[in-house]
Order: structure tokens, then C-alpha cells, then sequence
């Protein structure tokens, strides 16, 4: 049976990887492809790279949902707790954790709203959830990063313990 900081480590893996898939494919399709739906990028059509990156964004809406189901004792542990009664660093990661949760819900509401006005579409126009969607991103992506930098140390020793690396 598998430790519950294994089972953390292997989701939170999980998360991150469809979350670098989700911010590529997003990029992508911000950035490099133009809105028409006939062209392609590296041997894929614009309606491949849309579909990687909705189904990156469902499995990383499935595993965040667990990641707070797993630690919700602890979420719960802390939210009578007043900011200024709490370290500084455990008062950062509470502050960050609630802006980045506040902000990858409006991803995913901005998101499936972008989809469902363009659902079976022949010509993309770009739309206000679909603007939102990319502000939204960029900014989930800038909070991950900072979450990631606020939790290196777990991450680094964590991934040594799990992680077996052959010389």
C-alpha cells in the first residue's frame, strides 16, 4: 500500500505534466496558430491542438479536485485562522493557494464557456471568454510557478525519495 505523501507526490506529478501539456497546447493556440481552424502546427491540425488542450484541462480539473479532497482536513485546520496569526511563509503559500484556486476556476468557467460558443464552428472568432481565458492562463500559469517556487524544498526532497535516478 501506498503512503498518503506517495500518493501526493505521484498526483501532484500527475497535475503538474497535463498542466505543462495544457499551458503548451494553450500557447499554441494563443500564439502561434492563427484562429482559422484549417491551419496546422507541427503535423497537427488547429482542431488536434484544441482537443489536447481541453482534455489536459478535464484530467487536471479531475486531479485538483482530488488534491483538495486529500487535503482538506488541512484546508478546513486552516480557515478560522486569522492571516496575521500565521507565519510568514505559511501566510504566503494561503495567499497564493487562494488567488491561484480563485483563478483556475475562472480558467475553467472561461474556458468551457470559449468552447461552448464555438462548438462545432467553421470560422473562430474570438469571443470575451475567450480573451478571458487567455488572461486568466497566463495568470494561473504566473501562481503555479510561484507555488512551485513556495513549495521547492517538499518538491526536491520528495521527488528524490520517490524517484530512483541510475549513475
Amino acid at each position: 500500500m501506498m503512503k498518503k505523501t506517495k500518493h501526493n507526490f505521484w498526483l501532484d506529478e500527475t497535475i503538474f505534466m497535463v498542466f505543462l501539456i495544457s499551458s503548451i497546447t494553450g500557447f499554441v493556440l494563443w500564439r502561434i496558430i492563427p484562429h482559422e481552424l484549417g491551419i496546422a502546427f507541427l503535423g497537427f491540425p488547429r482542431r488536434v491542438w484544441i482537443t489536447f488542450h481541453i482534455c489536459s484541462g478535464i484530467v487536471s480539473l479531475v486531479g485538483v479536485v482530488l488534491h483538495v479532497a486529500w487535503h482538506w482536513n488541512w484546508l478546513k485546520s486552516l480557515r478560522g485562522r486569522p492571516l496575521s496569526g500565521m507565519s510568514e511563509k505559511l501566510r504566503a503559500n494561503r495567499i497564493v493557494d487562494r488567488v491561484m484556486w480563485i483563478t483556475y476556476i475562472a480558467a475553467n468557467v472561461s474556458g468551457a464557456l470559449a468552447w461552448a460558443l464555438h462548438f462545432g464552428d467553421d470560422i473562430y472568432v474570438v469571443t470575451v471568454p475567450d480573451r478571458l481565458h487567455v488572461v486568466v492562463g497566463r495568470a494561473l500559469t504566473f501562481l503555479v510557478t510561484v507555488h512551485l517556487a513556495l513549495h521547492w524544498k517538499w518538491i526536491v526532497s520528495t521527488t528524490q525519495r520517490y524517484i530512483q535516478v541510475s549513475s
